[in-house]
């Protein structure tokens, strides 16, 4: 084979059997040398006695991204300038691969207790006051959470024109979901319906249908007879017996119908009663009895939803359905 051809061939390497660029010292694959291969020399000039010049260097061409082989030195040309070494940057800081807590949030401004009041007084019940009988029937009051005055020319309640209602009659206060009314000093008083029978101490006023009775409890017996002091003439009373007397108030507060018995039960109705009203349309024919005690006296309503009313003393506390009397008017509290 031609010396021209030689120095035009790469050199395989003798292991990985591997092409090399031409003058290849070391493989480019595997590193091992390539002494084997022939050297490139320039052609015979005819003469014997001359020995071939060496070739000028002639590198091959840059592939671009394929690094310098090994073992080959490549002098830069002025036609291809040598390759710029690429900056060196610096390495990016490999950030905490834990990412950092989140602040804890700043925990809410608690409300005043004076905004959570209204709430909490919103979500309660609401009452009414509704007019069942009298001049102002039909109408309706809403009690509000502050409770509400009942009179004749003060508060929210008002009846201007019944002359029985004082100016300030009575209060109905709300206070933890329970409702009380308050007698004012009212001239006429306040009247609250009672459930089945309760116990009225001496001197106590109630109403039956469009009556008033007082219960004046025990008689005092009369006083022993002394010769020659002066006695106010009468009718005898039975001697060892307790009598207790009930007594009818009229217009005015003035006495009335009065009864005095001994007996276990005192009864007040339309006909066979102790005391009878056959002309009184709100009266069931046995309204309510009375049976006597030594501190008062139990009284039972048997009206069948006529209703016996009881007057108050101070206050009362009132449930849903209970009815009150506040001069010409009967109210009934009812739940909104």
């Amino acid at each position: 084979m031609s010396a021209l051809l030689l120095s035009n061939l790469g050199v395989i390497c003798t292991k990985c059997d591997f092409l090399n660029v031409v003058g290849a010292a070391r493989c480019v694959t595997c590193g091992a040398p390539t002494g084997d291969a022939p050297a490139a020399t320039a052609p015979s000039s005819g003469r014997p006695d001359t020995k071939a010049a060496p070739l000028a260097d002639n590198p091959p061409p840059s592939t671009g991204s394929m690094a310098q082989p090994p073992g080959l030195k490549i002098k830069p040309s002025a036609a291809q300038p040598a390759a710029a070494k690429p900056e060196s940057k610096p390495l990016p800081k490999i950030s905490d691969p834990t990412p950092p807590a989140k602040p804890a949030p700043a925990p809410e401004p608690a409300q005043p207790a004076a905004a959570a009041q209204p709430a909490a007084s919103a979500s309660g019940p609401k009452f009414a006051l509704n007019v069942i009988a009298g001049p102002a029937r039909g109408q309706k009051f809403r009690v509000s959470t502050n409770g509400a005055q009942v009179g004749r020319s003060k508060g929210v309640v008002l009846f201007p024109d019944d002359p029985f209602v004082s100016p300030l009659h009575a209060s109905v206060v709300v206070k933890d979901g329970r409702v009380t009314i308050r007698d004012e000093g009212s001239t006429s008083g306040v009247y609250v319906s009672i459930q089945g029978q309760e116990t009225i101490p001496p001197d106590c006023y109630f109403a039956t249908g469009l009556r008033l009775f007082r219960y004046a409890g025990a008689l005092e017996p009369a006083p022993p007879f002394v010769p020659g002091r002066m006695v106010v003439y009468g009718a005898p009373v039975p001697p060892n017996q307790v009598h207790y007397h009930v007594e009818e108030i009229l217009l005015g507060d003035r006495p009335g119908r009065a009864v005095v018995t001994a007996g276990p039960i005192l009864t007040i109705g339309q006909s066979k009663c102790d005391l009878a009203y056959p002309g009184d349309d709100g009266m069931a024919p046995r309204h309510c009895e009375l049976s006597p005690m030594p501190t008062g006296a139990m009284i039972r309503d048997l009206s069948g939803g006529l209703g016996t009313y009881v007057r108050v003393k101070g206050e009362r506390q009132l449930k849903v359905g209970d009815r009150v009397r506040v001069g010409q008017q009967t109210l009934q509290l009812e739940a909104l």
